[in-house]
């Protein structure tokens, strides 16, 4: 009886071990945007792509292969960095759903 009790919670340590390894968190692995629009508000981030062009308040077009979305960097975020439409950047956030669009909030930009 005694081993019973003590296989039982052992096997279910594996388990919950087991699934935590397979679980990537969003920030580790790059996102499409057609993966993005998807997802759940306030979901962590990180997408590879252009800023193709501001749209005033913060906002700008950002793009890659699949499909387009509004980013809103805060100006404090930029540090400094110049970015063209020619220039690759990656940017790490969240997902900021609205009542008829999503956005990500932009919590750092990487000029590639």
């Amino acid at each position: 009886m005694n081993k019973k009790l003590f296989v039982i919670p052992a096997v279910v340590m594996a388990m919950v071990f087991a699934v935590q390894a397979q679980f990537v968190n969003p920030t580790q692995q790059n996102m499409t945007v057609s993966e993005v629009v998807k997802l759940r508000d306030d979901t962590p981030v990180v997408l590879t792509g252009k800023i193709d062009k501001a749209l005033g308040d913060e906002k700008y077009q950002f793009s890659d292969s699949t499909g387009t979305i509004i980013v809103e960097v805060d100006d404090d975020n930029w540090r400094n960095i110049q970015v063209t439409p020619n220039d690759t950047v990656q940017i790490r956030g969240e997902v900021d759903k609205g009542w008829f669009s999503t956005e990500i909030d932009v919590k750092e930009i990487v000029k590639q």
